[in-house]
């Protein structure tokens, strides 16, 4: 990096790591006069996306375990039913398994204190651009504008109840200005998932000047709309913005032979829309930091291997061998603390290095199953079929093995399309959040530590308290006005 930008992003970095929102910066040293520093506005930018994957010093420490990205998939996975942990840990991810959240846990509330530095570092240089410029000026406020949004709807997954269970529940703190007061009240489901909704639409609007997978486009803001229409069951808009990404022509589906390499390769997978670009040696090599870490080990120190795939998963993705998404389990034949050894491999790999991946928090494949759940709630079963025997036929599967209206054993057709979302999306953190957004439970009867001494099932319920964490004390201590989920 040249030194003036290196200088541009610490000092505007050194902007976002000021505590309160309410920031008043000096006369000489601005947000508006950094941007007017040439590539100002791509580096600041820059530094936003760094937000999504740096390790910054919390409460005194700079832990190599704390990231948004990997308290994001793993506070997201970790508490469904694809996955089983093995033995006990310090980390606060043992909290997640076992559904025994406290409000001070560290990854939650590192996730608050970066989603909401994001929030921040995206407001900073929305109030300092003005729309017209250029078109490469309003695809990086576009981007600043999907940013903003993906924050708040990743918050809303973590610390609010579903908008299918009443859009006038609690929400998030909506943070849309710098000069905001730092106490501040919740705002509703609804009003929350209106705000993501309309920076989504304004990103679209204004992005039309794609820079890669690794930035936000134009396509991702219409898959991340897609998917917070379809949470939100206004499922015409998110079958149509759904089928915007699909006919675009700006992604297509990996083949069966590149699948597994897909997951190694996103930056350049055909599938892609949105990765969260992770390159030496910025990765974290060790086993710190990385998503992936905790689902395989080389037998090299190249992981923890402590989470395995788990036995109802296993059991629904075995009855079709030839099910090339089986190539993304790992079953060694061996025990670790009592258990069989199933390593999961949808983040490794990454340019020959263990425990480097650039995730796909976008993909093509949620388009064709964000299509095929609108339209199954619908009623254009056939057509949700459809989209869902595209992605069985990529994965290998032909014959019986593709659904007709007539061979649904007993199952409708919603019914197929969530397990089919339960199949592809494995592992990427969708799982708990389909599941009791349609109001169904969780049932996670299978051996791991997250059952209790003597117990052989564990149904969790849609409505459960747990099934979302506490806000941080950090929050309730400077803001009187945010209420504590029970």
């Amino acid at each position: 990096m040249k030194k003036g930008k290196f200088i541009l992003a610490v000092l505007v970095l050194s902007l976002l790591n000021a505590c309160k929102l309410d920031i008043q910066p000096t006369e000489k040293l601005t947000v508006a006069n950094l941007l007017s520093l040439n590539d100002g506005l791509e580096v600041a930018t820059a530094g936003n996306y760094a937000l999504l994957k740096d390790v910054l010093e919390f409460r005194g420490d700079e832990n190599l375990n704390n990231s948004y990205v990997r308290h994001m998939y793993q506070m997201s996975e970790f508490a469904a039913d694809n996955v089983m942990y093995t033995q006990y840990s310090s980390d606060p991810l043992y909290l997640v398994f076992t559904r025994n959240h406290v409000a001070a846990q560290d990854n939650s509330s590192y996730f608050w204190f970066m989603a909401y530095k994001l929030i921040l570092g995206t407001n900073l240089l929305i109030e300092n651009m003005g729309e017209g410029a250029s078109p490469a000026s309003d695809q990086m406020l576009g981007e600043n504008y999907f940013l903003r949004a993906m924050a708040q709807f990743d918050l809303l997954k973590f610390f609010a109840f579903p908008y299918t269970h009443g859009a006038s529940n609690l929400g998030i703190i909506l943070r849309t200005g710098t000069s905001e007061p730092q106490s501040k009240a919740r705002a509703t489901v609804g009003e929350s998932y209106d705000q993501v909704v309309a920076d989504l639409l304004k990103a679209i609007e204004l992005m039309n000047a794609p820079r890669g997978v690794e930035y936000a486009s134009k396509e991702a803001a219409q898959a991340l709309l897609s998917r917070v229409y379809l949470y939100m069951e206004k499922n015409q808009l998110a079958l149509d913005y759904a089928n915007d990404v699909i006919t675009s022509g700006a992604s297509s589906l990996a083949s069966q032979a590149d699948y597994v390499n897909n997951f190694a390769n996103t930056q350049n997978s055909s599938e892609s829309i949105f990765i969260i670009k992770h390159t030496p040696p910025m990765d974290y090599t060790g086993k710190e930091g990385s998503i992936g870490s905790m689902y395989y080990d080389d037998g090299n120190n190249g992981g923890w291997g402590e989470v395995f795939v788990s036995q109802t998963f296993l059991d629904l993705i075995q009855q079709h061998p030839e099910d090339v998404r089986n190539d993304l389990i790992q079953i060694t034949g061996t025990k670790k603390n009592g258990f069989p050894v199933r390593y999961i491999l949808k983040f490794t790999g990454q340019d020959g290095f263990v425990n480097l991946t650039s995730p796909q928090y976008l993909r093509l494949s949620e388009m064709y199953l964000n299509r095929a759940e609108a339209n199954a709630k619908i009623g254009n079963d056939q057509s949700a079929l459809d989209d869902v025997n595209v992605i069985r036929s990529r994965a290998g599967l032909s014959g019986a093995a593709l659904y007709t209206l007539g061979n649904l054993g007993g199952r409708s057709v919603l019914d197929i399309v969530l397990e089919e979302r339960r199949l592809e999306l494995a592992y990427e953190g969708h799982r708990s959040f389909d599941q009791y957004r349609n109001k169904r439970d969780m049932d996670r009867s299978y051996e791991g530590i997250h059952l209790a001494s003597g117990e052989t099932t564990q149904i969790i319920p849609f409505d459960d308290n747990r099934n979302i964490f506490f806000i941080p004390p950090g929050e309730l201590n400077t803001n009187p006005e945010c209420i504590q989920n029970n």
